[in-house]
């Protein structure tokens, strides 16, 4: 057997990508297919082990149908293994024409090529700087309601880093995160699921659960430390970052919910945070349903809401940029598994049932969707350190860029690509497991997110009007 991997061909334009000639040397596997319009194809390739590896090549000759545009598909080895796209007479917004983009290659996993186009007809590609991607879409984006747009989002954003925690606590069943908040905004999230217990005394990001009357789980980052980077990223970057805040816990008393004073605290706290979207009296009105443009045509917005308790309540703080569940509803429910296959089933089944965007009143579904591509720890594998919660994470990353993207339709796709591990996509818990790997970074899920509102909700006559 030779040395194998995959390149994702990840196709959000209306035109098919034709083969118009391909051929290779010593490579055993190299085939490869038309990718229909608007869909995904991964394709595996593989170097040969006979003769000198360094001459094995590869060349694919793709044709935009119906247009003179082309690109190549290369695979050589000139040091390592690199698979290259080379932009023979097409051009993207981020790619002149005649650019060749190195994708590198990933042993067994997958590399991607993600390309789509957007109602004005720009092409799109994983390729240069989309840090600010909300910004550079707002030409397509910005008269869309925030429940017509998807956007990478973080599970469990604020546990990029392990504090001590419980008894049977470790960072492989606790860390979600690799990157910190600022990283993973960089990364292109923009949904955070943000968890903030009482610790010490300190507001901290926590991660808990509680088994059998028993509580598990330890701390992230000091909320002082993720307020001074939202800061960071909002005086640089125009952009609207979601903030979700949930199941606070007081640590130092038993695990209790937080008390009225506590929540207060918190939103004291929380009044650091630069660019708050705020709203007179806002009521019960629903924020998902105002329009992108509304929150960043010429600033950040930072949009804070609080899942609150039977209780608590905002008081004054609703005047000063702070939101609870009534004004932001979403759908969030995740599988519960650590199956691959039983989490796929299970968040494709629900976004079918749950997401019906369509003019028909009567027929319309379009709550907020929290889309949780993320595989959870069961009992078994609490002290399995390599199924660590990062880990699990990375293992269904590649299948998001092919079995979802062709499951979404222009009628049923996701608000949020709700992952752990934002931003990273190859193993970081390996033995001896005293921290995570320093594995690289990896933005391709930006590029699938645009792919989503061109190919998909793009298509969709009801939202582009």
């Amino acid at each position: 057997m030779g040395y194998g991997g995959f390149l994702t061909l990840l196709n959000g334009s209306p035109k098919d990508w034709v083969v118009s000639g391909q051929h290779s040397y010593q490579m055993d596997k190299w085939e490869w297919p038309t990718v229909k319009a608007g869909t995904a194809a991964q394709v595996y390739v593989e170097w040969g082990q006979k003769g000198r590896q360094k001459d094995d090549a590869g060349e694919a000759y793709y044709t935009i149908d119906g247009t003179s545009d082309t690109f190549q598909v290369i695979g050589k080895k000139p040091d390592d293994f690199h698979i290259t796209i080379n932009l023979d007479n097409i051009a993207t917004k981020q790619s002149p024409k005649g650019s060749s983009i190195d994708l590198g290659f990933r042993h067994d996993h997958a590399v991607d090529f993600i390309v789509s186009t957007d109602e004005l007809g720009d092409w799109w590609s994983n390729a240069g700087d989309l840090t600010d991607w909300m910004q550079q879409s707002l030409g397509t984006l910005g008269n869309r309601t925030l429940k017509q747009i998807c956007m990478p989002g973080s599970h469990d954003a604020g546990m990029s880093s392990f504090d001590a925690g419980t008894i049977g606590a470790h960072w492989t069943n606790s860390q979600t995160q690799v990157l910190n908040f600022y990283d993973q905004l960089v990364a292109g999230s923009r949904y955070f699921d943000l968890r903030p217990v009482l610790s010490g005394g300190e507001f901290k990001a926590g991660h808990y659960s509680e088994i059998e009357d028993i509580w598990l789980g330890g701390n992230g980052e000091k909320l002082s430390d993720i307020i001074n980077q939202v800061n960071d990223f909002t005086a640089k970057y125009k952009e609207l970052v979601i903030i979700n805040l949930s199941h606070t816990l007081d640590t130092d008393n038993d695990y209790k919910d937080l008390s009225q004073d506590q929540w207060n605290q918190l939103f004291d706290k929380l009044t650091a945070v630069n660019n708050r979207f705020t709203a007179d009296n806002p009521g019960s009105h629903d924020f998902s349903g105002d329009t992108l443009g509304s929150f960043i045509t010429d600033r950040a917005s930072v949009f804070i809401f609080a899942q609150l308790p039977s209780g608590i309540s905002l008081g004054d703080y609703a005047n000063q940029g702070f939101f609870n569940q009534d004004n932001f509803p979403i759908y969030d429910s995740y599988a519960n598994s650590n199956d691959a296959e039983q989490m796929k089933k299970d968040q494709l089944d629900k976004l079918k049932a749950e997401r019906n965007l369509v003019a028909d009143d009567a027929q319309r579904k379009d709550k907020f969707h929290i889309f949780s591509w993320t595989l959870t720890q069961q009992a078994e594998d609490v002290l399995n350190f390599d199924k660590a919660i990062l880990n699990l994470a990375v293992s269904v990353y590649d299948p998001l860029f092919v079995d979802a993207f062709n499951a979404f339709t222009p009628e049923s796709f996701p608000n949020v690509l709700y992952i752990d591990a934002v931003g990273v996509r190859d193993k970081p818990a390996v033995f001896p497991y005293d921290k995570p790997e320093n594995v690289g970074r990896n933005y391709d899920i930006i590029s699938l997110a645009i792919a989503i509102n061109n190919a998909r909700a793009g298509k969709n006559v009801y939202i582009t009007g």
